[in-house]
């Protein structure tokens, strides 16, 4: 049988093995652990004609690693004619040397989509040490270009804050004693307007992270269905939960970048309590979340209510841990 409709055949009639994993930024070495421990796991309880598919979530972006042809079988295609022309052989019948690719797909706007073509089916599973260096090395090398986008982003927010600044300054100066007491519930004094402002300039982008993130749960994730219904479904819930990690990565290295690039103890600080914020954060938002599964009607509007009320006291906790740590 000729490998293309064997793999065709393959594809279409038999089932996918798939897993995944949230790679932590700025973590190598947890990252590929888990990478390590997914792909062991997977060649010591399937076998190499297994079709799968390993999709690692990172904070701007989602790397896939599978066999080619899995994702695009015309890639498989024009693989096997190129082969064909160059060697004049392709793998045989009774071998899996099919290339594994790659993937990198950045969540930019007009991003292309990145592929390399790493290792092959068989050495994972004949040779896996090897192997797996040669994912590893490209994995890496996917995830810095990935961070590169996170520290981007956040230093657009940061740009941005600090243009809004002063308009909250110049607005609440102009306001009597009075005024700003009424405005903002409590007294002000003008030694505390440029610190108050740059924490209404935080806010500002904060609630832009929050309300980006409940669209695209509600359109991408919810779309017309219920928010339970998209819960019952595996992909979608680990997508939704992707969703929340990303979110409070976004917001924590807002922080972390504009208040710690020049103070490396309160950067340590800041890592420091990390783990526990982002722990934190996922058992208020699952728990969140599990109420809203109940409703019979789930809109944007609530979807954002519930983002709000799980990053909001985060960005909270972070301004008191900087200024805390500043006094």
């Amino acid at each position: 049988m000729d490998i293309q409709n064997k793999l065709n055949a393959k594809y279409e009639n038999t089932p996918i093995y798939t897993s995944g994993f949230y790679a932590d930024p700025e973590d190598p070495l947890k990252n590929r652990s888990t990478l390590l421990t997914t792909l062991k796991s997977f060649t010591e309880n399937q076998d190499a004609a297994t079709p799968f598919a390993l999709q690692i979530m990172a904070t701007n972006s989602e790397l896939t690693i599978a066999p080619l042809g899995l994702l695009d079988l015309q890639e498989l295609r024009d693989y096997t004619a190129k082969k064909r022309q160059t060697e004049g052989l392709i793998a045989g019948e009774d071998t899996f040397e099919l290339p594994l690719v790659v993937q990198f797909e950045a969540h930019t706007e007009k991003a292309s989509v990145e592929r390399e073509l790493i290792t092959t089916t068989d050495e994972l599973f004949s040779d896996f040490t090897p192997a797996f260096d040669k994912i590893w090395a490209q994995v890496k090398l996917y995830l810095a270009k990935n961070q590169a986008l996170l520290e981007e982003m956040v230093a657009d927010l940061i740009t941005d804050s600090q243009k809004i600044a002063p308009k909250f300054i110049g607005q609440l100066t102009e306001m009597s004693a009075t005024e700003r007491e009424k405005t903002i519930g409590f007294k002000l004094p003008d030694t505390e307007l440029e610190q108050f402002s740059r924490y209404l300039s935080d806010n500002h982008e904060v609630k832009a992270v929050i309300s980006s993130a409940a669209a695209f749960a509600t359109h991408e994730i919810v779309g017309e269905q219920l928010f339970g219904q998209a819960m019952n479904d595996r992909i979608l819930r680990n997508t939704f939960f992707w969703d929340l990690d990303n979110t409070f990565h976004e917001i924590f290295y807002y922080f972390l970048r504009k208040y710690a690039v020049a103070n490396s103890k309160l950067a340590k600080h800041l890592n420091h309590i990390k783990g526990g914020l982002l722990s934190t954060m996922r058992k208020d938002a699952w728990d969140k979340s599990s109420e809203l599964a109940t409703d019979a009607k789930t809109t944007q509007k609530d979807l954002e209510r519930m983002f709000t009320a799980v990053f909001m006291p985060l960005a909270e906790q972070l301004t008191a841990e900087i200024a805390k740590f500043n006094h």
